[in-house]
């Protein structure tokens, strides 16, 4: 019996401790649940996982404060981002990584918090201009987001293919240029080793999300621009002169058999691997393509790639009519807006660490895109593969930081298929060139919509005056070395375009002396017959 006693007495006890255990486990883990900060970052491609990772236990080391790391698809980042926010508050990030051009919206609906009290702390004065436009409202005060990585676009070649066709870096000087060098790669008999054809270039044309991007060197560099203030607020700057003209001649290279034939059916990613496949001399990338030459097949990179074989050579930016530009984007880190503020004061420290030039310096290494730190920007412009994107820079914009951009986006991505889709069902070009005005025109209505600008523009008289820049041809100027290459009898000359033009007039001349000749006939058989009748 008393041997009985003592089991139910041992077994009570160990159920008790059990019970203890289990509270204080409860409330061990509730207590470290409390103070786990939360970071939402995108997929930054090769290396950034295993980047953050390093960065997020680091910081636990260093403060003692545990974090809890979660990587969105860029695909799914915005929406998970808004709903998160709205509708479950309590686990939003305390802080996030937001596209740059992002930062204005989610400011101006109040899912991301001010933090002019700490740039003193952060030293902003450390970060790019360009970038730091970004962080703010435009027209507003208030600061709410710091840079953390550039995303700037450059002109890439295949070195081996550029220096077996013996181009040089002024063959590339200006959009003319461009168009010559397009022309004169079209005309060879390139192929790769596996028997494919090598094409000069390629846009994205088809089921894209970078339209916008790639458009804007070729409005910028002529002036134009994509919208424009106006009054208190902005407008559709799509119908102005220098834009047209920048439009037409993205359009006229993406709708190009011979320049860029694959552009009509094929996305960005597509136009990527094409250059990496050493299938295309020229594309228009951005620097984490660089990176990945560096990383084995075995993790998803191009270390094994033909490009990586024949090496990539940075071009100069071509110039416009008004100068050289090229798209920069990126990257900022912010802080969530929380009903919960208890745990503000961490996560203010958790985002100064974030943007430690060391810390800046670490991850941008580890990804490929350039750190948007100024003072750690000199190293990279050592590497003479990053070189000439570095001094890019100065001529690099970005998009407007307004609200609505998010909006305004989708209205020019969407516009740069429809170009696409137009070019792969018509090839008349008067009928491309009429519909490309109603394609425009239509966008600059819904950018103007978005903006809540009213204009009272002619429709059938303004349609006819855009369908006149996309039925303009662009100066082409050849390389110098291009009748080596494709022949003479392929290349027009400054005579020979000189003798077609001559010869056009001497043929419209004749046609007219000819008419006026038949018209003095007929009316001298007229007079003769009504003589002949009195």
């Amino acid at each position: 019996m008393i041997g009985l006693v003592k089991k139910i007495g041992h077994a009570g006890f160990a159920r008790l401790a059990l019970c203890v255990g289990l509270m204080l486990g409860a409330f061990t883990t509730e207590a470290a649940a409390a103070d786990t900060l939360s970071i939402w970052v995108m997929d930054n491609g090769l290396g950034s996982k295993n980047a953050m990772n390093r960065l997020v236990k680091k910081f636990y080391r260093e403060t003692g404060i545990p974090v809890k790391l979660t990587s969105l698809s860029w695909g799914e980042a915005f929406n998970r981002i808004t709903r998160t926010f709205a509708d479950s508050n309590e686990i939003a990030p305390d802080v996030i990584q937001l596209g740059s051009t992002w930062v204005p919206h989610f400011a101006s609906i109040g899912y991301i918090r001010p933090i002019d009290f700490m740039m003193a702390k952060i030293d902003s004065a450390r970060f790019l201009g360009e970038g730091l436009r970004s962080s703010h409202i435009s027209g507003r005060p208030g600061t709410y987001a710091v840079p953390w990585f550039i995303d700037v676009r450059g002109f890439f070649v295949n070195e081996r293919i550029w220096q077996e066709l013996g181009f040089d870096d002024s063959d590339f000087e200006s959009y003319s240029h461009f168009l010559g060098v397009l022309k004169t790669i079209a005309n060879t008999d390139l192929t790769t080793e596996a028997g494919v054809k090598v094409t000069p270039f390629a846009l994205p044309g088809k089921n894209d999300w970078a339209g916008q991007q790639c458009m804007a060197p070729f409005v910028w560099s002529h002036g134009g621009d994509f919208v424009v203030p106006a009054g208190k607020g902005y407008r559709s700057a799509l119908l102005d002169s220098n834009t047209l003209v920048g439009l037409a001649l993205y359009a006229t290279i993406m709708g190009d058999a011979q320049m860029a034939p694959h552009s009509l059916y094929e996305n960005s990613s597509d136009n990527a691997d094409g250059f990496v496949r050493a299938e295309r001399v020229i594309h228009y990338g951005t620097s984490e393509l660089i990176k990945q030459l560096d990383y084995p097949v075995e993790v998803g990179g191009l270390a094994n790639s033909a490009i990586a074989k024949d090496g990539i050579k940075v071009l100069n930016l071509p110039s416009g009519t008004h100068g050289r530009f090229s798209f920069m984007g990126g990257s900022h880190l912010a802080l969530g807006h929380k009903k919960d503020s208890s745990k503000y004061a961490l996560a203010e420290q958790l985002l100064a660490y974030m943007l430690r030039a060391d810390n800046i310096d670490a991850f941008s290494r580890q990804v490929g895109f350039l750190p948007a730190d100024r003072s750690i920007l000199h190293i990279w412009n050592r590497d003479s593969r990053y070189s000439k994107l570095v001094a890019e820079l100065e001529h690099s914009r970005s998009f407007p930081n307004i609200p609505e951009w998010g909006e305004i986006e989708n209205v020019l991505i969407d516009l740069s298929n429809k170009m696409g889709a137009l070019f792969a069902s018509t090839k008349h070009k008067k009928k491309r060139s009429a519909a490309l005005a109603q394609i425009v025109y239509d966008a600059n209505a819904r950018i103007n919509e978005i903006l809540a600008y009213s204009d009272s523009l002619n429709y059938a008289e303004k349609l006819h005056w855009v369908q006149r820049f996309f039925l303009e041809d662009y100066k082409e100027t050849y390389p110098k070395n291009a009748a080596n290459l494709i022949g003479r009898n392929e290349m027009p000359t400054a005579d020979e375009i000189k003798y077609k033009f001559v010869s056009s007039k001497f043929l419209f001349a004749s046609i007219g002396a000819g008419f006026l000749v038949l018209c003095v006939i007929v009316v001298c058989v007229v007079r003769r017959r009504k003589n002949k009748s009195r």
